[in-house]
This record gives C-alpha cells, sequence and structure tokens, in this order.
C-alpha cells in the first residue's frame, strides 16, 4: 500500500505533457481568435458594399430622372449589358444595385433596396416654391425632388459561437434628382 501511494505522489509531481496541455489551450484561444477576426473582416467588406450599393442607386436615381435624354443602353458595371428604362422609376434603382450585387462577394438574393419612403421617393413637394420641384406630388422623378435608396443586407457569421447568430447591416443615402 505504501508503495501504490508513493507512486502516486510521484506522478502528481511529473510535468511530462504539460506543454501539450498548454499549447492545446493555447492553440484554441489563438484559432478563436483568428476566426472572430476573419469575420470581422467579412463584416466590414459586407457593409462597405451596403453603403456603396446605396450611395450608387442614389447617384443612379439622381442622374436618371423624369427629364433624362440620353441613352440607357449599357447602365450597368462593366462586363455586364443590361438595359433599364431611362425615367429612373423604383424598380429600375432595385434592378441597378442587385447588378451590383452580383458583381461581388454578396448574394444578390439576400439584397433588399427599398426606395420609398414617407417623405422622399416617390415624395411630396419638398420645401421649395416653383420650378423645378413644384410637380414633385405628381412626378416623384422630375428635377428637384428628393430620392431616398436604403439597402439592407443580412449577414450571418461564419465562426459564431452562438447558433445562426446573425445582423442586419444597412445603409441609406439621399440625394436631390437633377435632370
Amino acid at each position: 500500500m505504501a508503495f501504490l501511494a508513493l507512486a502516486f505522489r510521484k506522478l502528481l509531481r511529473d510535468e511530462r505533457g504539460a506543454e501539450l496541455v498548454e499549447f492545446a489551450i493555447t492553440a484554441a484561444v489563438l484559432l478563436m481568435l483568428i476566426l472572430g477576426i476573419a469575420d470581422a473582416c467579412r463584416a466590414m467588406y459586407d457593409y462597405h458594399f451596403v453603403a456603396y450599393a446605396a450611395q450608387e442607386g442614389t447617384r443612379y436615381a439622381q442622374v436618371r430622372g423624369a427629364d433624362w435624354t440620353s441613352s440607357c443602353s449599357t447602365s450597368a458595371p462593366p462586363n455586364f449589358t443590361l438595359t433599364y428604362s431611362c425615367k429612373a422609376a423604383a424598380t429600375d434603382v432595385q434592378n441597378y444595385v442587385l447588378s451590383l450585387a452580383s458583381t461581388s462577394a454578396i448574394a444578390p438574393g439576400s439584397v433588399s433596396v427599398n426606395t420609398t419612403s414617407s417623405y422622399m421617393w416617390p415624395g411630396t413637394t419638398p420645401s421649395c416654391s416653383g420650378a423645378p420641384c413644384a410637380g414633385c406630388s405628381t412626378n416623384a422623378n422630375a428635377q428637384g425632388c428628393y430620392v431616398r435608396v436604403t439597402v439592407s443586407y443580412p449577414f450571418t457569421f461564419m465562426f459564431s459561437y452562438f447558433r445562426r447568430a446573425s445582423v442586419t447591416l444597412s445603409a441609406t443615402s439621399e440625394g436631390e434628382i437633377q435632370y
């Protein structure tokens, strides 16, 4: 019996294999940190795209108002040939923003584009008198009217410690229709 107690005490003082346990704990923490940073970078990329798409949608509507007379044969990004109506309707803005999503790592089916709100597109008359913005109540894409484009995208974390954790990334851009 004394022999077993002596062997057990010797085993408790033995530090062989301790480095392996320390390495496993450190490696797990380091791996979680690296994967968390990678997910944060993906979220930043996706948010940048959402903000860019909202700005581009607003720009598209600003330069293609009711008085737009130029050709609309290629209004999409390079390498794509899409045709849109020259009079920037809400559906044209949505189609344009979704065409931007098809050129990025974003899933176009998950992107939500909204060009309507209570005081913008199709808007009420802005705070001005006379032409050119007096007709906004009847023609929402007339010169001087305002357009607001909101783009939303549900971002799902790839390496989450919670089940299916997701965040909705959203950006809004506003502008006055110029043409």
